[in-house]
């Protein structure tokens, strides 16, 4: 009866690697007929910041991100030190 266990473990341990096999290969397979990342797939592989045909900002762009980005700070803070005076 001891050897049911064994065999379960056995089982956990040849199927589990060949599952993660199975998906890496699906995965790909998908990928690769699917035209390129359409929502599943390989996500590993691809970063999260979007797909290759997306323009990069420019420097302007990225300099008006900047200074609205300080502002919300500021005005954050502003708002931190004003409720920790009162509160």
């Amino acid at each position: 009866m001891e050897w049911l266990i064994g065999i379960g473990i056995a089982g956990m341990l040849l199927f589990c690697p060949l599952m993660m096999l199975g998906m890496i290969v699906g995965g790909w397979l998908f990928a690769r007929r699917g035209g390129g990342h359409s929502g599943h797939g390989m996500m590993m592989c691809h970063s999260m910041g979007g797909s290759h045909g997306e323009h990069s900002p420019s420097v302007d762009e990225l300099k008006a991100e900047r200074d609205r980005l300080d502002r919300e700070i500021s005005e954050s803070e502003r708002r931190m030190t004003a409720g920790g005076a009162t509160g």
